[in-house]
Parts: C-alpha cells; sequence; structure tokens
C-alpha cells in the first residue's frame, strides 16, 4: 500500500476546517525562515491542575481494572516479608522501583483499554492487538519486579538463614 502524499494530507485547524499540508521541496527544506505554528497548545493547565488530573486518572484506573488490587496485595506481601527479614535500603530502592514499573504498566494498560473501547469494538483486529502488546508490557514489568523482589528477598534471607556462610568463598 502506497502511503499518502504530503499535499494529500491535512492538518486540523481550530475553527474545524482543516487545511492540506505544505508540500517540502528541497528549496524548503533549506530554508531557515520560522515556519507558521501549527495549532497552539490549547489551555495550558498548571502543577496544580497537572496533579488533579493525575489523581482523576489514578482513581479511574484503579476504579475500572481489578487488577490493581492484586498487585497492591502482591506488593503488600513482599513489602512486609522485606520489613521482617531486614532487607537494606537499596534493596527497598530496588522493590520500590520494581512496584512502580508494574503500576505504570497497568496505568498505561488501562489507557489503551480505555480508548480502544471509546473508539469502537474493542475486540476490532487491530484494536485487540493493541490491548494485547499493552497487556504484554504488563506482562513484562510483572516479570521484571517478580525478578527483582525474589533476588532482594532471597539473598536477605540467605544472609539471615546463614547460606552464604556455608559457600567456600574460594571455590568460586
Amino acid at each position: 500500500m502506497d502511503a499518502p502524499h504530503l499535499s494529500s494530507l491535512a492538518r486540523p485547524d481550530p475553527s474545524g476546517i482543516s487545511t492540506p499540508l505544505p508540500v517540502e521541496t528541497s528549496e524548503s527544506l533549506l530554508d531557515f525562515e520560522e515556519s507558521p505554528a501549527w495549532i497552539s497548545r490549547a489551555g495550558r493547565r498548571n502543577l496544580q491542575e497537572k496533579l488533579v488530573a493525575g489523581l482523576v486518572g489514578f482513581k479511574h484506573a484503579i476504579r475500572g481494572d481489578s487488577s490493581f488490587f492484586a498487585h497492591a496485595y502482591r506488593a503488600l506481601l513482599v513489602f512486609l516479608t522485606a520489613g521482617m527479614i531486614g532487607v537494606p535500603p537499596v534493596g527497598w530502592c530496588l522493590l520500590v522501583i520494581g512496584l512502580g514499573l508494574v503500576l505504570m504498566a497497568e496505568l498505561m494498560h488501562s489507557a489503551v483499554d480505555a480508548l480502544a473501547r471509546a473508539i469502537g469494538d474493542p475486540d476490532e483486529p487491530r484494536l485487540k492487538m493493541a490491548r494485547d502488546i499493552s497487556a504484554a508490557g504488563v506482562l513484562v514489568a510483572v516479570v521484571v519486579s517478580a525478578a527483582i523482589a525474589i533476588t532482594v528477598l532471597t539473598l536477605k534471607l540467605g544472609d539471615y538463614l546463614g547460606w552464604w556462610e556455608r559457600i567456600p568463598w574460594d571455590a568460586r
């Protein structure tokens, strides 16, 4: 399938009328004059508005997806275990990074899922593929986070139980 020619594409205009994109020529590529503004950014938000929008989005994601509760439950178990066996600060940082990675992936998956449902039938093949790819992102994040948690907890548990004292260090 051929790509559309630049002159056939249109850019949105705030008035609702689409205007064709300018055709790039070799002369215009070397022209360093300031190009016309495409669209002014609508309604810039201040820090408080951005924070409120983020918290509202987080609320929508939590209410719309039960996976957050499963991840929160597992994270609580990992953090309780880490607290009981005395994981050092570096281990805590790694555990928090792993949890943050999973939550970010889950938020992106929720956003793609909500967008697919808003566009149309979420089971349409291309929308389903986008949803499956975002679910794969969550799977990768969960596997990486689990590997971090298992490594951190196993190393500390090995120290606690004296596993590393039994290994002859000169055998390495």
